[in-house]
C-alpha cells in the first residue's frame, strides 16, 4: 500500500477515523482505517470475502458492524482508488478484521457475515 493504510467503507465518500498510534483498525460507523506495510517493505495481500471463508483460524483483530447505504462493502486506498468490492445484502453488515501483525500488516483479511 502507498501510505500504508486501508479504507473499508459502505460508501465511495468517507471521513476516515483518527488514528492513534499503536492500534491497527480504527473505525467509526461509516468507515473501518486498516494499518498495513508499506508499499517500500513489500507487498500487503488483501483478501475480502465471507468470513466462514477468509478467517485465518484465530481472533479478528476487528469484529463490528459498519454502515453500508449502498449495500457494498469497498475496500479502497486512501487516493480512493478501489481496491476490492463485495455486494452485501444489508444497510449494515458485520465485518471482521484479521491481520497478520499488530502494526505492520502484510497481510488482511476482510470477512463479512452475509
Amino acid at each position: 500500500m502507498p501510505n500504508a493504510l486501508l479504507i473499508i467503507s459502505g460508501d465511495r465518500q468517507v471521513t476516515v477515523p483518527h488514528i492513534f498510534a499503536g492500534q491497527t483498525v480504527f473505525s467509526t460507523p461509516v468507515c473501518i482505517a486498516v494499518i498495513c506495510s508499506h508499499a517500500q517493505e513489500g507487498m500487503t495481500t488483501i483478501t475480502l470475502g465471507r468470513a466462514a471463508t477468509v478467517n485465518p483460524g484465530h481472533n479478528p483483530s476487528f469484529d463490528d458492524f459498519l454502515e453500508t447505504p449502498g449495500r457494498r462493502v469497498i475496500v479502497a486506498t486512501v487516493e480512493a482508488e478501489t481496491i476490492l468490492e463485495m455486494i452485501v445484502p444489508d444497510r449494515r453488515t458485520r465485518v471482521r478484521i484479521w491481520v497478520n501483525h499488530p502494526v505492520w500488516a502484510d497481510s488482511v483479511a476482510i470477512g463479512i457475515e452475509v
